[in-house]
């Protein structure tokens, strides 16, 4: 059976010991460190490899949320917090972000196995597209599944956005496909030579982009915005393949 690591990061020293003993009743999971400061956290799990974050939203210096912008590492994360009403909205805006679960941490242990078995289904699932992704960056032409009973060729697909509980892939002949998928499982199955996600709901081609510029990117005369979050690490990513046509051409 896989042995998983967690960690805790709460500023209040009661939530510390219960998660710990009641995860005793897990013998496949082992506490690998206790933080009351989200920073020294932080610093802790850029070095080390762990599977589970149990983190805490009002904490001083750094809140939960703030947590979550600054881990670089996709880390499976279960939030737990006083105030489950307060903060439920805010939460929600973070399942793409490896977000397991969101609890009230009078009720945690009552859901405890509900979460436990949720996560284990997402770690194994995250596995499976992180070898699937391996295998494939250079050789796969079609999406990973099929839609419609057809197979879709990778580079005819123009973007790929949310809509509401589903995926739309928009095709070059402006064909719209629906389907059910998450954007996270979507960003991490395709290979990542090919599309770039831009921000929380969108994917794009990147040989439809005609131009971009730090916060947009153009495809057919028509802009996406680059969300802040992803900015960085998107241009930095176009101008390398700029870099690489301007070599071969």
């Amino acid at each position: 059976m896989e042995k998983f690591k967690y960690v805790i990061v709460d500023d209040e020293y009661p939530i510390h010991l219960p998660i710990q003993h009641h995860l005793k009743g897990y013998p496949h999971y082992k506490c690998d460190g206790v933080f009351f400061n989200p920073k020294k956290a932080l610093a802790y799990l850029q070095k080390k490899e762990i599977d589970l974050i149990f983190l805490d939203i009002e904490m001083p210096e750094m809140n939960g949320f703030k947590f979550l912008e600054a881990l670089t590492k996709n880390i499976f994360v279960v939030i737990l917090t006083a105030y489950q009403e307060k903060y439920s909205l805010e939460a929600h805006l973070y399942y793409d972000k490896d977000l397991v679960f969101f609890s009230n941490k009078a009720q945690f242990f009552y859901y405890l196995p509900a979460i436990l078995t949720r996560f284990e289904k997402m770690y194994g699932e995250k596995k499976l597209l992180e070898r699937v992704n391996q295998l494939s960056k250079n050789e796969i032409q079609t999406f990973p599944r099929m839609i419609n009973n057809k197979k879709i060729p990778l580079v005819d697909i123009v973007h790929i956005k949310v809509f509401g509980h589903n995926i739309v892939l928009k095709m070059a002949n402006n064909e719209e496909l629906v389907f059910r998928m998450s954007i996270r499982e979507v960003a991490n199955i395709l290979p990542p030579n090919l599309f770039l996600q831009i921000s929380r709901s969108i994917v794009v081609g990147i040989g439809h982009i005609t131009s971009f510029t730090n916060s947009t990117v153009f495809i057919d005369n028509k802009h996406i915005t680059i969300s802040n979050r992803n900015r960085k690490e998107v241009v930095r990513i176009l101008e390398k393949q700029k870099e690489l046509l301007s070599q071969n051409y």
